[in-house]
């Protein structure tokens, strides 16, 4: 049974959400967990350091296997080892479709609030970006949560759209897609002649319910989508920089790989080893540390609702992120709530700004992203931490 509950100092071992603010700051924003990989991966990555092989490894036949076998049993989705592509990174890999699919000049469709590089990326490569607000509608008091407006989505479709970026499931929402609402999305889609870019790096943190894969849906979705996954958020190695497109259209697939040969890239080999073993070993640890997941969100959830009446959340059915509503807070001078907890309570969380577009009705962004994924005393240090910065 492992242990969440004790971590080694990161802050020595120059993690990035520990070592970007000062020593007194609890950081609870970008999201990698506190927790350490599971023992297969650590395990893995001994064994090949050990052999000293640390050449170039420009494919790797296991890796794709394994990925292979895995979206059968998960999800009875047939593919094949030569729809995947290997890519060094979730960001690298959205620059790398657009910049294979999209021209200069056109549009790329998402909704908002979504992943921050979303939004940027498009003009990275010359496109620009289509946001569309998702709707948010009360669950209770102190929370809610999201949904596709289709109609506002399909008008915002213009002669220029060419890609829809889609994050299932959703970060920073926390929610997951029905299969009856991929299925609309999809259909919006073939209809309009848009490449459907599904970011699904999430797929594995499932707190409540199931994921779909878009281009499960019918084999006509699966020929205009391409499909990112990663076990990077899942077994907290992103440091390791592997992701895994899917694509079972040969010409997009053809395309896109041409673009990473292009740029010269290719995972390396503790990326391809220690993804391996997450998927061929980590999923006992995986199920351990969901099952810590939810009681850490539980606690987020009700801590908010009991504390801190003027916020509200998502309760999220997936991945270690929430979302919360922090507007009525009356900050100082139009200052960011994200601003204004580092300065005061001194814990670090993502802006809302990160993931959506300036709220010019507020002339401010209320909103806050907070990564539950650490051993839950220090969770419930940051909020109280937070609580009492809003009381003063």
């Amino acid at each position: 049974m492992t242990t969440f509950e004790q971590t080694p100092d990161i802050r020595a071992l120059y993690g990035s959400k520990w070592t970007t603010f000062a020593e007194d700051v609890l950081p609870m924003w970008i999201a990698d967990m506190d927790f350490p990989s599971p023992p297969a991966i650590q395990r893995a990555l001994i064994e090949r350091a050990q052999s000293g092989m640390l050449g170039y490894t420009l494919d790797y036949p296991p890796l794709k296997e394994v990925v292979v076998a895995r979206m059968q049993r998960l999800y009875g989705w047939d593919i094949t080892p030569q729809d995947i592509l290997l890519i060094p990174g979730m960001v690298v890999a959205l620059n790398m479709v657009t910049r294979a699919l999209g021209k200069a000049g056109e549009g790329v469709l998402m909704q908002t609030p979504v992943y921050g590089p979303f939004l940027t990326i498009p003009a990275n490569n010359g496109l620009f970006a289509q946001a569309v607000d998702l709707v948010a509608t009360a669950t209770g008091q102190h929370t809610f949560a999201y949904h596709t407006d289709f109609d506002a989505l399909e008008r915002a479709i213009t002669k220029q759209t060419r890609l829809f970026y889609l994050c299932s499931p959703h970060n920073p929402g926390g929610f997951i897609y029905s299969r009856e609402e991929l299925a609309q999305l999809a259909e919006i889609c073939l209809r309009n002649h848009v490449t459907i870019v599904a970011d699904e790096i999430h797929s594995d943190l499932i707190l409540e319910g199931a994921h779909t894969p878009i281009a499960t849906l019918s084999p006509e979705v699966a020929q205009q989508t391409i499909t990112l996954i990663a076990p990077s958020k899942t077994y907290n190695m992103p440091g390791l920089a592997c992701s895994v497109a899917i694509i079972q259209n040969a010409k997009l697939r053809q395309k896109v790989a041409q673009q990473v040969q292009a740029m010269g890239l290719h995972v390396n080999v503790a990326g391809l080893v220690a993804a391996t073993a997450a998927y061929q070993e980590g999923d006992a640890w995986l199920s351990e540390v969901l099952t810590y997941l939810r009681g850490n969100r539980d606690f987020l959830v009700a801590f908010v609702s009991e504390t801190l009446p003027e916020v509200k959340t998502t309760v999220p059915a997936a991945t270690y992120l929430a979302w919360l509503d922090a507007s009525a807070l009356p900050t100082p001078d139009g200052q960011s709530v994200a601003q204004f907890l580092l300065e005061k309570a001194r814990v670090a969380v993502n802006n809302g700004d990160f993931f959506r577009t300036h709220n010019a009705q507020s002339g401010r962004d209320g909103f806050i992203r907070i990564n539950f994924a650490c051993p839950r005393p220090r969770l419930e240090e940051g909020l109280t931490r937070i609580a009492r910065a809003v009381k003063g």
